[in-house]
Formats: C-alpha cells, sequence, structure tokens
C-alpha cells in the first residue's frame, strides 16, 4: 500500500538540505576511516552502529516492531538496497576514484528514481517539471566537478561502475521504501539497517578483519560520525520524506551530497569556498524548486 505524497514545502526542502548535508560529509569520513578499515569493514561498522542507535531510539520510545511477512520482505529488500549493498559498493569505488567523480556517478541515480517512480506509482509520474528540475541540478553537479575530473581523468572502470551501481541501489531502495511508509518510522528503520548487518558482518569477518589493533582516533571517530549521524539520523528523516514527498524528491539528495561534501572537504582542507561552489549551489537548488513545481 502506497501513502499519499503532498506537494514539498520550504520546510520539506530544508529538510532534504539537511539530509544531504549529512551525506555530504561521509565522503570525507569514509576517506579517513579507509586509513584503517576496509570497505566491507566500514560498511558493517556503519550498519551495526546505525542499528543500535535506532534500536534503542525504538525502544525507549516505545515504537512496536513491523509485523507481517510482505512488511518483512521488503524490509530485507530495503536493507540490502539501501544500506548493505551501496555502502560497500561506495567505500570500495572510492579507492579508485576521485570524490569529484564518486559524487557525479552517485548523482544519476536521480535519473533511476524518475524513470522507476513513474512506472511504479500514480502519484510521482514523468512531467515536464520534474524532468527540468532533475537536468538542471544535474548541471549542477557538473559545474561542481568538471575542472577536477579534467585534473583527475576518467579514473579506474571497477570503481566507476561500482558507484553507479550504489546510485541506481539508492534510487531503487527509494521506490521500494514507499511500500514501508505506513509502518513505524523509527522501529522501521531499525529493523531495516538490523537487516544489512545480517549481509555484511559475516562477509565482513570471512574477507577481512573489521577489528584491526592500533586504530588511529581519527578513524574511530569517522565510523561513529558513519553510524550514529549519517545512517541512524539521516536515513530516519529519509523514510519520513519519502513518505511525505516520494522517491523522486527525495533522490535530488544526489545533487547536493556532492556539493556538501566539496563545502566540508574545503572547511577540513582550509580551503576556500569558491564562485563555482556558489553557481553550483544556486542551480542545485533552482533544479529542486522547478522539480517541487511538478509535484
Amino acid at each position: 500500500m502506497l501513502t499519499a505524497i503532498r506537494r514539498p514545502t520550504l520546510f520539506d526542502v530544508a529538510r532534504l538540505v539537511f539530509v544531504g548535508a549529512i551525506w555530504g560529509g561521509a565522503f570525507l569520513f569514509i576517506s579517513i576511516a579507509l586509513q584503517d578499515f576496509e570497505p566491507i569493514s566500514i560498511a558493517t561498522w556503519r550498519v551495526t552502529l546505525g542499528a543500535s542507535v535506532l534500536i534503542v531510539i525504538a525502544l525507549l520510545i516505545g515504537q512496536k516492531l513491523p509485523t507481517g511477512f510482505r512488511n518483512w520482505r521488503f524490509i530485507f529488500i530495503v536493507g540490502f538496497l539501501n544500506s548493505a549493498l551501496p555502502f560497500f559498493l561506495i567505500s570500495w569505488g572510492q579507492q579508485f576514484i576521485s570524490s569529484a567523480e564518486s559524487a557525479l556517478l552517485v548523482a544519476m541515480g536521480t535519473f533511476v528514481s524518475l524513470l522507476l517512480s513513474h512506472f511504479t506509482s500514480e502519484d510521482e509520474r514523468i512531467n515536464a517539471p520534474r524532468v527540468i528540475g532533475v537536468g538542471i541540478g544535474f548541471v549542477g553537479v557538473m559545474v561542481l566537478v568538471f575542472w577536477e575530473l579534467i585534473e583527475s581523468g576518467t579514473g579506474n572502470l571497477p570503481g566507476q561502475l561500482a558507484v553507479m551501481a550504489a546510485g541506481c541501489s539508492y534510487a531503487t531502495s527509494s521506490v521500494i521504501s514507499r511500500r514501508l511508509t505506513h509502518l513505524p518510522m523509527i522501529s522501521t528503520s531499525a529493523v531495516t539497517m538490523a537487516s544489512a548487518c545480517l549481509y555484511l558482518v559475516p562477509l565482513a569477518f570471512l574477507l577481512e578483519n573489521p577489528l584491526p589493533t592500533n586504530v588511529n582516533a581519527s578513524s574511530i571517530v569517522a565510523l561513529v560520525y558513519l553510524g550514529v549521524i549519517a545512517t541512524a539520523l539521516a536515513f530516519t528523516l529519509r523514510f519520513f520524506i519519502i513518505r511525505a514527498n516520494g522517491a523522486v524528491f527525495m533522490s535530488q539528495v544526489g545533487y547536493l551530497v556532492p556539493l556538501f561534501g566539496v563545502i566540508w572537504s574545503g572547511l577540513y582542507f582550509a580551503d576556500a569556498i569558491n564562485l563555482q561552489t556558489l553557481i553550483s549551489l544556486g542551480m542545485i537548488l533552482l533544479g529542486i524548486a522547478v522539480t517541487r513545481k511538478g509535484s
């Protein structure tokens, strides 16, 4: 059952920007965590910490766990497509390609979401404002990363395909997540994240060492951010946005993520935010506003 969506308000746009700001920092913290942890281990710690925090919150507020085979079937699908698979693919892909290229390839998932939503829902059909808005946002991302792509080259094909697949996985999970929006959001987010642990924990211990010795404090901080902020908090907000405004609107966070990735990296490395970044910000927000008109 799909719950009806509404036209995004300015509060909804602000909420989307906030999630984009959180996920934008994930690229930086993944790079830091890669100094001591391998890709599957990073993804495993991320979902484990995220699930633990959400389960505690769900218990404290008294939210009941979802019931019914159909609901749990979608929970395991979303857990795989929304967390287990893309978390690993992005961490693995960033070993071979630049953050700019990663940002561009992840943003392409917005087009997948637009197409899938058209064929799987009655209230997210493709229309002119949505197509124009998604296009403007994509151009905004290109403005942001174009020169870095020119300088760093096109990177490594396996890494490119991995990050592109992660973007498509996020987009597909956004569409499927609408089948869960009638359930309590906190407990649903908790069990969805816990289901991702079932995929990743065995692989981490089988293929890597998720408990290395002599780990830097910066890597621990990075994992805590990725698990608690970028996963537990952000993915709960994601469910609320999808329930209120649909998968197409939510998918545009893919344009905000690289923007904030550049901003946080600029602040971390004490680099000035330039005119290129501001132009990109304007185009991305314009694209979101145009898409909002088509909702």
